[in-house]
């Protein structure tokens, strides 16, 4: 009886971890501008990107780039609906500047000035997270 007990315990318990829905990816307000009222500049964060990001996360930013097979855990993927909810200037600069605690994402902050830092923040944000808001100002300059 005790081990029946402890299978039907067990199953109980599996049964609910698996039922569990994962929390809603925190929804960040997009209108932040970058911190210590830095602007970035996209060409430069593009040059940047493209030389020292795309490796891991990929020149679309869906991070498949050529080492994202040999990093664990894989680099973010910018395309994805919780990467777009979420990250924002402040955040992105935060995460360039003192990289991901248990990932490969290097702290940028002890090679790069927070100008540079806010160059390639603004640049992953206008390409990959809100891509909309580039189309928009491109045809505004027409």
């Amino acid at each position: 009886m005790k081990k029946f007990t402890s299978f039907v315990l067990l199953a109980i318990s599996t049964a609910s971890a698996l039922s569990y829905a994962a929390p809603a990816p925190t929804i960040s307000d997009m209108s932040l501008p970058m911190p210590f009222g830095l602007k970035g500049d996209f060409a430069k964060g593009a040059t940047f990107f493209v030389h020292n990001c795309a490796g891991c996360h990929g020149t679309s930013g869906n991070g498949d780039g050529p080492r994202a097979y040999f990093i664990t855990p894989p680099p973010r993927n910018f395309l994805l609906a919780a990467s777009r909810k979420r990250l924002n200037r402040p955040v992105l600069f935060e995460a360039v500047t003192n990289g991901r605690l248990g990932t490969n994402m290097p702290a940028w902050g002890k090679v790069l000035n927070n100008q540079e830092i806010a160059d390639v923040a603004e640049f992953v944000f206008q390409n990959f997270i809100q891509p909309s808001q580039l189309s928009k100002k491109g045809s505004q300059d027409k």
